[in-house]
């Protein structure tokens, strides 16, 4: 299981949601892929976004589409928790 990681949020000027972006380098470090579902979340709530690699992230930072960042209810350069989404049919397997 991947332990929660902390990441300063950087605002995208996509207005939708559902979407991360991450540098590919952290991607693997923390076992994901392209294209996975995982958890962010801040003090005040959980969101399931999918995860993206990029190059042009910085290691210590992860991108959130403008619905993401005021879902979560924090403002850009603030930090938030990133950790793998545990399926319910796993959880109980």
């Amino acid at each position: 299981m991947t332990e929660a990681k902390m990441l300063e949020v950087e605002k995208s000027p996509i207005e939708s949601g559902g979407r991360a972006r991450v540098n590919k380098t952290l991607l693997e470090k923390l076992s994901f892929t392209s294209g996975d579902l995982v958890v962010v979340s801040s003090d005040k709530k959980d969101i399931l976004v999918t995860i993206f690699g990029d190059d042009l992230i910085e290691e210590d930072k992860i991108k959130l589409r403008v619905l993401d960042v005021e879902k979560l209810g924090v403002e850009e350069g603030e930090e938030i928790s990133i950790r793998e989404h545990k399926k319910l049919l796993t959880k109980l397997i």
